[in-house]
């Protein structure tokens, strides 16, 4: 079995859950099992999987395997299925619509408090009071329709522990917190209970994870190859098993805090601990070449690195009518990135405010959602950045769309000023859509999916001048915009299922030929 580990698949997806997703779906279409292995605990995970296509047999999230919550069935638990206790009788229950939920009082005081998942009547909560009105418990409902955690606080409203629970109601995990010098709580320890006739003392999620993939590899019947989509969660965990497995670390992004200087640049952070501890893995995963190459020249690995596209355009859109740019929205240029400081969005709207002065129509599109880092602190960067240069009738902030594909048959022109990436989803699907590229020039993918002259065009990093005098230039000469829309959409055949099925085959011989070898 193969399985993408990572620490959950929540609403709004970053590029290496769509990645995932692509992944799961291709190895789906050719036969072969796969699972997304999550490490979190979440009560809307399994409404997210349903929503992402992902059946309760391609996942297994940690808690729910110690649970037995993996298959649970769904029966959808409302306001009225909620039991009180019996001695508590004339309760007075009142909905709060501008809260979002049930107020239960009892001879006038607070003594439950139930919310409900966000455009649902189903329960995701209730509030415990004592008759003091002090928060003592809460109880945290799965979407799925059971009770799934209690959470304790203490006399100073703290979170000193966790119950996660069976489907019959018996503790399977508890949780131990604490607070450190900041006020913030930490884990203090994790305790499985009863967990095939014994309980286990974890001093951390690290450790709680790794016997967790342990237990899944003893398990498999088949060889166990685990990829680490998620390195900054479970490079650990992964690199120190015990259990017969496949060990892969996957580079989602560049290797190096400036990409641009691959051979001397600090590591990036993600990365840092598994780059240097590569005895412990089986194998590298690259989504270009030239990244490939970088790793290899650094750090001289005497395992194999594999250079496998994390994007796979589907036959199905390899085959689409074609959108002629005659019937896009003239001058639309979009991009699609979290609004975060490496993707130096800024950068993009100058361009086209520059533009705006040779070409009137220029519109920009920004989806994606806005990193909260520094309270928010890019988001109102790119604000101020709107309204300064009075672009607020120009440039629109869409935020988080799931389903791009209309707007990629609008647009003509899709803008990356990312200052590295690791390849960029979003640009491959744009243009597999006729969309024309236009981006900085940097590591990685950009130059593996722009074809410069043909199907986009790649300029000098952070040079948003020449950004904005390539964009005047598409714009301006309809013909040639057109014949950039047309290789765009051939040359989306480069990603298709089957030469990344195959760049995939190579990695599944080298693992068994391995497994077969540690097992001999």
């Amino acid at each position: 079995m193969i399985y993408f580990v990572d620490f959950s698949v929540p609403e709004k997806k970053s590029g290496i859950e769509h990645a995932e997703l692509k992944r799961l779906a291709l190895f789906r279409d050719h036969g072969m099992a796969a699972r997304l292995l999550t490490r979190d605990y979440s009560p809307r995970l399994h409404w997210n999987l349903n929503e992402a296509q992902v059946s309760d047999a391609e996942s297994m999230n940690m808690f729910d395997y110690f649970q037995g919550a993996l298959a649970a069935a769904s029966q959808p638990l409302t306001m009225n299925d909620l039991r009180f206790p019996a001695n508590h009788e004339g309760l007075d229950i009142q909905w709060h619509e501008d809260e979002g939920r049930f107020y239960v009082l009892q001879n006038g005081q607070l003594y439950r408090r139930v919310s409900l998942f966000s455009g649902t009547q189903q329960v995701s909560s209730v509030q415990l009071f004592d008759r003091f009105g002090n928060l003592y418990r809460i109880d945290q409902y799965d979407c799925r329709g059971f009770k799934t955690m209690e959470q304790y606080y203490s006399q100073d409203n703290k979170v000193d522990m966790e119950r996660y629970l069976r489907l019959d109601g018996t503790p399977a995990i508890i949780r131990y917190l604490k607070n450190d010098a900041g006020g913030n709580e930490i884990d203090s320890r994790y305790t499985l209970v009863d967990y095939q006739g014994h309980d286990y003392d974890f001093d951390g999620m690290k450790t709680f994870l790794r016997f967790y993939l342990d237990e899944v590899a003893k398990h498999d019947p088949q060889v166990s190859v685990f990829i680490s989509d998620r390195t900054m969660i479970d490079d650990w965990s992964i690199s120190h098993m015990t259990a017969k497995a496949y060990k892969v670390l996957h580079l989602h992004n560049s290797q190096t805090v400036d990409a641009n200087d691959p051979a001397h640049a600090a590591l990036n952070y993600n990365y840092a601990y598994a780059l240097h501890n590569l005895q412990d893995w089986d194998a590298i995963v690259t989504a270009t070449k030239q990244q490939a190459q970088d790793v290899k020249d650094r750090f001289k690995p005497t395992i194999p690195v594999f250079t496998i596209p994390v994007g796979i355009v589907p036959a199905a859109t390899l085959s689409i009518p074609h959108v002629p740019m005659a019937e896009r929205t003239p001058g639309k240029v979009i991009a699609v990135a979290r609004i975060a400081n490496e993707k130096r969005l800024d950068d993009l709207i100058k361009a086209v405010h520059q533009a705006r002065e040779s070409v009137d129509n220029v519109t920009l599109d920004i989806y994606g959602y806005e990193n909260s880092e520094d309270n928010f602190a890019e988001p109102k960067k790119i604000k101020k950045v709107i309204k300064d240069l009075d672009m607020g009738d120009v440039v629109t902030l869409k935020g988080y769309v799931p389903n791009l594909t209309p707007v990629y048959n609008s647009a003509q022109i899709f803008g990356l000023t990312s200052r590295m990436e690791g390849f960029d989803l979003a640009l491959l699907e744009a243009v597999s859509h006729g969309v024309v590229g236009l981006a900085y020039d940097v590591n990685y993918g950009p130059a593996e999916i722009i074809e410069n002259g043909k199907n986009g065009r790649l300029v000098d990093l952070g040079n948003w001048h020449q950004m904005a005098d390539r964009l005047v230039k598409m714009l301006k000469n309809p013909a040639r915009l057109q014949e950039n829309s047309d290789a765009a959409y051939a040359s989306a055949s480069r990603f298709g299922a089957e030469p990344v099925w195959n760049a995939w085959v190579q990695l599944l011989i080298d693992a068994n030929s391995k497994v077969a070898d540690k097992e001999g």
